[in-house]
C-alpha cells in the first residue's frame, strides 16, 4: 500500500503552474506564431487541478496540526510572505516604468486602490496601476492572483466542514455531495447565462475542493481501486469536457485523475527535491511577462528566445523566493522535510 506522503504533488504542481505561465505568454505576447499553440495550455484545468491538490493536502495538514490556530498559522506562513512582497515590490518599483511622475504616482488614487484591493486578496477590484503598462495587451499587473483569494477561502472553509460533520464520520460524505451538488448547479446556472467570470469564482470551484477532501477522507479505498476507476474517469472526463462541453461529473473525474498521477510513476516522487518553486512560478510569472513587453522585447528580439528567457527568469525568481522568503517562514517541520530531500 502506498505511503499518502509518497506522491507526485509536487510535478503535479509544476506542470499546473508553468501550464497557467505559458498560456499567460501567448496570450499577452499577442505573437502570431504562438496563437496555434493557446489550446496546449489549459489554464482552467491547471487551476482545478491546484483546487484538487488543496483540498487534499489541506485537509492532511488540518488534521495533522495540533489546534485551529497551528493550522492557520501554517497556512498564512506559506501564502502571504510572498504574496505580500510580490505585490508592494510590483507596487513601489513600477513608479520607475509609469507614464506619471514619482510624485504623481504615489499621490494617484488608483495607486492606493490598487494597493488595499490586492493586499486583501481582491485584485479585481484593481488589477492595474497608473500609468503602467497602459500600452500593453492589458494593463493588469499580475492577473494569475485573482485564484489567491479562492484558495484562501478554501482554507478558512475546511476548519467549518470538519466541524459541521464531526458528530459522525459518514457526515463528510453526505455532506460532500451537497456542497459538489450545489458547486455543479451554481456553475452550470451562471455559465448558462454567459456570466462565466462569476461562475468560476469560490462556489463554481469548490467542487473541485471538496472532491479533493473526500480522496483524502478515503485515501486507502481509492488506492486499492484506483486502477479500475481510471478508465471510467477518463471516459467520463473526455466527454464532458471535448464532446458535450458540460460540468457534471467532471470534477469528481477529473479529480481522480490527478489523484492517479500523484500515486503512480514513482520515479518523478522526488520532483520537488531541490525547492518547491511552484508557488514562485504562479505569482511571479505574469509580471515578468508584462515587463518584456513594455520594453518590445518581442519585437525587438526572436520571440522563442524572449520566451525562454522569460522561463528562466521565472524559474531563478521562483527558486530565490523558496529559499530566502517562503522557506525561512515556514514550520520547522516542513523546513526539516526539505532538508532530508536535500540528502537524499
Amino acid at each position: 500500500m502506498e505511503k499518502i506522503n509518497t506522491n507526485n504533488f509536487d510535478f503535479l504542481r509544476v506542470v499546473f503552474a508553468f501550464t497557467v505561465c505559458f498560456a499567460h505568454l501567448i496570450e499577452l505576447s499577442q505573437v502570431e506564431m504562438f496563437q496555434d499553440y493557446i489550446g496546449l495550455f489549459n489554464t482552467r484545468l491547471a487551476i482545478n487541478g491546484f483546487f484538487v491538490i488543496s483540498g487534499f493536502l489541506i485537509a492532511k495538514s488540518y488534521e495533522n496540526s495540533k489546534s485551529l490556530r497551528s493550522y492557520i498559522i501554517k497556512r498564512v506562513r506559506r501564502i502571504i510572505p510572498a504574496y505580500l512582497f510580490v505585490i508592494l515590490f510590483c507596487a513601489l518599483f513600477f513608479s520607475v516604468i509609469s507614464k506619471y511622475s514619482v510624485g504623481d504616482y504615489f499621490l494617484h488614487r488608483q495607486f492606493w486602490k490598487y494597493l488595499i484591493a490586492n493586499l486583501t486578496f481582491q485584485n479585481y477590484i484593481e488589477p492595474c496601476l497608473p500609468g503602467v503598462f497602459s500600452n500593453n495587451y492589458l494593463c493588469v499587473v499580475n492577473g494569475a492572483l485573482w485564484t489567491i483569494k479562492i484558495e484562501e477561502a478554501f482554507y478558512l472553509l475546511l476548519p467549518l466542514f470538519y466541524w459541521v460533520t464531526k458528530s459522525k464520520k459518514d457526515k463528510i460524505h453526505v455532506f460532500g455531495v451537497i456542497v459538489y451538488l450545489l458547486s455543479i448547479l451554481y456553475f452550470n446556472y451562471f455559465v448558462s447565462i454567459d456570466m462565466y467570470r462569476i461562475a468560476k469564482q469560490l462556489p463554481g470551484a469548490i467542487a473541485f475542493f471538496m472532491c479533493g477532501i473526500v480522496l483524502y477522507k478515503n485515501f486507502n479505498f481509492f488506492i486499492k481501486w484506483k486502477h479500475q476507476i481510471i478508465l471510467p474517469c477518463l471516459f467520463v472526463f473526455f466527454l464532458e469536457q471535448y464532446i458535450f462541453s458540460i460540468h457534471v461529473f467532471k470534477p469528481l473525474a477529473y479529480s481522480i485523475m490527478v489523484f492517479y498521477i500523484a500515486y503512480n510513476f514513482k520515479f518523478l516522487n522526488h520532483f520537488g527535491k531541490y525547492g518547491d518553486i511552484t508557488y514562485g512560478v504562479y505569482i511571479y510569472h505574469f509580471p515578468i511577462i508584462q515587463i518584456c513587453l513594455f520594453y518590445g522585447f518581442f519585437q525587438v528580439y526572436n520571440p522563442v528566445f524572449v520566451s525562454v528567457f522569460i522561463v528562466l527568469l521565472v524559474v531563478i525568481l521562483a527558486t530565490l523566493s523558496w529559499y530566502f522568503i517562503e522557506l525561512r517562514f515556514l514550520s520547522k517541520g516542513r523546513k526539516e522535510r526539505q532538508r532530508k530531500l536535500l540528502s537524499t
